[in-house]
Parts: structure tokens; sequence; C-alpha cells
């Protein structure tokens, strides 16, 4: 006797979103806030620190607003 049980189910997660990084952001001109964190920043890449990279980037994206 066949057994039919449908349409067999998905047994892997679905493959993840990669993205690409984007470029750095460039701070608004004449904004001293933005130049400080700028500079921070800079600091951060030469401490090979990326996550501090990130969160200054993410700062300063946001700053202006």
């Amino acid at each position: 006797m066949y057994l039919d049980y449908g349409k067999p189910e998905r047994t892997r997660a679905p493959e993840p979103l990669l993205m690409w990084p984007t470029a750095d952001p460039v701070p608004a001109p004449g904004c001293g806030v933005c130049g400080m964190l700028a500079e921070e920043r800079g600091s951060a890449y030469g401490a090979r620190d990326m996550s501090r990279v990130t969160d200054l980037n993410v700062r300063i994206r946001r700053h202006p607003s």
C-alpha cells in the first residue's frame, strides 16, 4: 500500500541576506560635532576597533537629523 504524505517540507533554514559594507559617511560641512566624530572614527580605525567604527558611522549619519 502506498501512502501519500504530500509535498515534503523544507528542512533547511533560508539563506541569510548578505549585504556589502557601505562607504563611511561624510561629516556635514562646518559641523564641529561631525568633525569630532570623524576624528574619533579615524582613531578607532587605527586601533582596529571596527565595532566602534560602526557605532561612530551611525552617529555621523544620524547627527544632522
